[in-house]
């Protein structure tokens, strides 16, 4: 296997020596040799790991998943021929949220379920075999795969897992009076360093509300994960039926993506947040992260028809789902999450 340097050098090489912010960030988080999640993430939560998620911290979360999966199941099983209703799990990280979800489920609720996961990272993919072992029914790479196994009819739970799509990332510059595109360039002798570019596609992200903004600073930044588009228009084909719930940390607000020079870009190493330059250091040995505008992944949703139940934060779904008095569900953190409830519409 290459080496971290001669990696960097081959693959900004080939592609004529920068990348766009968002192919960089899909190298540091998902190349198998190279990446965070492809190979250097060790756990998630606990003193060892670079992070934590509400299910590591909690199973309020998990008590609350397991009740909806049950009142969607209810909707869902006249659909399902084999009489067991399929449950996706996207990016499950420990097995720890899926742990819980079985748990609360109870023997009765098991038994009318067949529990999927779906996992891109080798080293998680391991931990959630020896966590969660028979009683996975499946260990898929991708939403399509699972789905095809499935015969198109899910529920699909995400939880932390849109804000690790790679990001395009936007630079405000008064001269031109518009947005660069920020790129990543690398030498042996100077490192990564970022380079501006003029944007091609800047009439369409004109009609996305939050860049029409007339008020924005030299310097300013913002990111949009068109990365998330591209994957709900891959997937959402192979989907009959079901309901999906995301949970992440973001807002539908554009005004909350306003955060000037930084943006909302991070970086997690040790439970620490790192932002600014500091997020180029140690290529693929830290967590990379942007806050997850949900107005975008509604109207992206929708694109694909789905239909939008309700949007809520974290802490209004932990109470309507009998966890109002979880630690995850008080204020601060209770409305940093928020929670998309979406129906496959036919």
């Amino acid at each position: 296997m290459a080496d971290l340097r001669s990696f960097l050098q081959a693959q900004f090489a080939v592609a004529g020596g920068s990348l766009p912010f968002e192919r960089y960030m899909e190298l540091a988080l998902y190349d198998p040799d190279f990446g965070y999640y492809g190979h250097h993430i060790k756990s998630v939560g606990g003193e060892r790991a670079d992070f934590a998620t509400s299910a590591t911290l909690s199973g309020g979360l998990s008590r609350a998943i397991a009740r909806w999966i049950e009142q969607r199941s209810d909707d869902l099983s006249a659909l399902v021929p084999q009489g067991k209703v399929p449950v996706i799990e996207v990016g499950p990280g420990s097995g720890e949220l899926a742990e819980g979800i079985l748990r609360a489920l109870g023997w009765r609720g098991r038994r009318r379920i067949d529990y999927h996961v779906v996992e891109v990272s080798a080293p998680l993919a391991r931990a959630q075999r020896e966590r969660l072992g028979r009683r996975l029914a499946g260990s898929h790479q991708s939403l399509e795969q699972a789905l095809d196994v499935c015969q198109g009819s899910s529920l699909i739970i995400s939880n932390e897992l849109i804000d690790a799509f790679p990001a395009r990332l936007f630079r405000w510059s008064e001269s031109l009076a518009d947005f660069e595109e920020v790129w990543i360039e690398w030498s042996e002798s100077g490192g990564l360093r970022e380079v501006f570019h003029s944007i091609s596609d800047s009439a369409d992200l004109r009609q996305i509300p939050r860049f029409r903004s007339n008020d924005w600073r030299e310097g300013d930044r913002i990111e949009l994960q068109s990365s998330v588009d591209r994957w709900l228009r891959s997937w959402t084909p192979h989907w009959r039926a079901g309901a999906m719930l995301t949970i992440d940390y973001g807002s539908e607000e554009d005004a909350d993506f306003r955060r000037g020079s930084l943006g909302t870009l991070r970086a997690y190493s040790r439970h620490q947040r790192i932002t600014g330059g500091g997020v180029y250091a140690q290529f693929g040995k830290r967590d990379l992260t942007v806050d997850v505008h949900f107005g975008d992944l509604v109207r992206w949703g929708e694109a694909c028809r789905l239909r939008t139940v309700s949007l809520r934060s974290q802490r209004r779904f932990l109470s309507d789902y009998g966890e109002s008095a979880d630690v995850m569900a008080r204020d601060g953190v209770g409305d940093a999450f928020l929670v998309l409830d979406v129906l496959r519409q036919k």
